[in-house]
């Protein structure tokens, strides 16, 4: 439906109703005091432009701008030009403003594509627009949800936020999942704003940003009207910003002064091989030579656990040959606990599959494995391979890997840890289940090759730290070619290298017992948004009908 509705049941049919004079119940305008709907004193051009301002202004928001203040206000232009209008004419403006977003925060897949595949950069700018014409029906059904909203006087305070949480976690579902850039992460650097994510995860700093948009967006259209701004919304919301970030304050206060549960020496080894080579067969020996001899520096800076990147080994570990029995032989001579990514095969039903799998080698040659769970669309795997059946031939290096099914927590005697591969590491839900498993530490092993100098390997640090935040455990990182990185449990960076450069670092990481709400039960809070959603879209136009009705 697109167009006005014209049942005389429907809201429209109201002559004193008027779409955008609803957009919070505390907002209500009568429709005689409104000159015109917002927006439609401008011409369509304009709307679109102006939606697509509002995009932009969101993509600023994330690394590597970070002008996070931004987010604030972003979805202002969205609401603006998508409200007061028809249905299709928000959906319309939330397209393009979603568009507009994806493709600012995006970007770095023209990169990868043409420096990795045969398609020339020209050509890959397909694969990225079509990826971001899809993203883009996010927003898009966020704001025709928010039209619908107000057109059956559903508080738009009240709607906006779930509905635009609901559909991030869609997001990070559908064809396997892709939470890249949610809008909760546009704050981590706020670090005592986003302490609350213990209790709602990244989810629920998203669901405070909309919520202030939506109240800025309410004053600024009572301000159009000749209206002066409620004071009440303004001052709840401020209100409300002043007790998150009071509340993290005391929070990291208090989260500094709990003793240590536990420490170990951890080392870092950022090895800095060449994408272009890293499979090469002649380079196989060079590269565990190197990690070998940087491993041997962190160990003598006192490392008990020495951490390569993501397929760090160029090998299949798993089979027996010379490669192999040099790590063992590293981390029996060295006396070290080795945590390394390496590819793996296995069997189904006869046929050979692909794992992304992480090792853990014990000086005594013991080893532990896990398996990659969350596999990355188009790179690891192809979604709905029937229909995407050309993907194998056209993109040379999309692997056809399987996900593994266990959240395998490591154990050492100097203490567990959750093992997350390449982009796990922004799956809020997978991570939580390391830490409820007995985790004592998370460690990110990736390699962030494939995206150059680009916004990317900021965007994919800057996502990490919100699960330490989330579970209050310490993130160890190690990438290919940087960002490596030590994580606070309060989200902080402690220090981090810098990208293509060869490093190893040593540090202490200490863990505290602070188990979390979001640790112990998962998405509860996702979960209440999803049915408030479902309720209010069921139950607001029944409401609506029956008050038109007493009235």
């Amino acid at each position: 439906m697109t167009g006005e509705p014209t049942h005389p049941s429907d809201p429209a049919s109201d002559p004193a109703f008027h779409p955008d004079s609803v957009a919070g119940a505390d907002s209500m305008v009568p429709a005689e005091r409104l000159a015109q709907p917002v927006g439609s004193d401008m011409s369509a051009g304009s709307r679109s432009v102006v939606a697509v301002l509002g995009g932009a202004a969101l993509a600023l928001a994330f690394p590597s701008f970070d002008w996070s203040p931004l987010a604030w206000i972003a979805l202002v232009p969205l609401l603006w030009v998508g409200l007061g209008g028809s249905l299709g004419r928000a959906f319309r403006m939330g397209w393009l403003g979603g568009f507009a977003f994806f493709l600012g925060t995006l970007y770095w897949i023209v990169f990868t594509i043409s420096h990795y595949t045969a398609l020339s950069p020209l050509i890959a700018v397909g694969p990225l627009v079509l990826m971001c014409a899809f993203l883009g029906c996010f927003p898009a059904t966020f704001v025709w949800g928010c039209a619908y909203a107000s057109r059956y006087r559903i508080p738009l305070a009240l709607a906006a936020p779930p509905l635009w949480v609901a559909l991030e976690w869609v997001r990070g579902w559908i064809l396997g999942g892709f939470p890249w850039v949610g809008l909760g992460y546009s704050q981590w650097r706020s670090r005592h704003l986003i302490q609350f994510a213990e209790f709602t995860g990244v989810h629920g700093i998203a669901a405070l940003i909309v919520l202030v948009n939506v109240i800025v967006y309410q004053a600024v259209r009572r301000s159009r009207d000749g209206e002066a701004p409620r004071v009440g919304p303004l001052a709840a919301v401020a209100a409300l910003l002043m007790l998150c970030v009071g509340w993290g304050y005391a929070r990291v206060q208090a989260l500094h002064a709990l003793p240590t549960a536990g420490e170990v020496r951890v080392g870092l080894v950022q090895g800095n091989i060449p994408q272009d080579v890293k499979w090469d067969p002649a380079y196989q020996e060079s590269t565990i030579e190197h990690y070998a001899s940087l491993t041997e520096q962190a160990v003598a800076a006192g490392a008990k656990i020495v951490v390569w990147p993501e397929a760090a080994a160029p090998i299949f570990f798993q089979n027996e040959g010379e490669l192999r029995e040099r790590i063992r032989t590293l981390a029996r001579r060295l006396d070290v606990w080795l945590v390394f990514g390496s590819a793996a095969y296995g069997y189904d039903e006869g046929e050979p599959v692909l794992h992304n799998r992480a090792y853990v080698v014990a000086p005594a040659g013991d080893e532990q494995s896990y398996d990659k769970i969350k596999l990355v669309p188009f790179g690891e795997f192809v979604p709905l391979a029937d229909v995407y059946y050309f993907v194998h031939k056209i993109v040379e290096g999309v692997g056809d890997f399987r996900p593994g099914r266990e959240a395998v927590v490591a154990t050492t005697p100097y203490g567990g840890f959750g093992i997350l591969i390449c982009y796990e590491g922004i799956f809020p839900d997978l991570t939580r289940r390391f830490a409820y498993g007995g985790a004592d530490f998370l460690v990110n092993i990736t390699n962030d090759a494939w995206f150059g100098r680009t916004s990317a390997p900021h965007q994919h640090l800057a996502m990490g730290t919100l699960r330490a935040v989330e579970n209050r455990m310490p993130l160890v990182r190690v990438a290919n070619t940087g960002f490596s990185a030590m994580v606070e449990i309060d989200g902080t960076i402690r220090w981090r290298t810098d990208l293509f450069e060869t490093a190893w670092r040593v540090d202490t990481v200490r863990w505290v017992d602070a188990p979390t709400v979001y640790a112990q039960y998962g998405d509860v809070f996702v979960a209440t948004c999803v049915m408030l959603v479902v309720a209010l879209g069921l139950v607001g136009p029944v409401v609506f009908r029956m008050r038109r009705q007493v009235s």
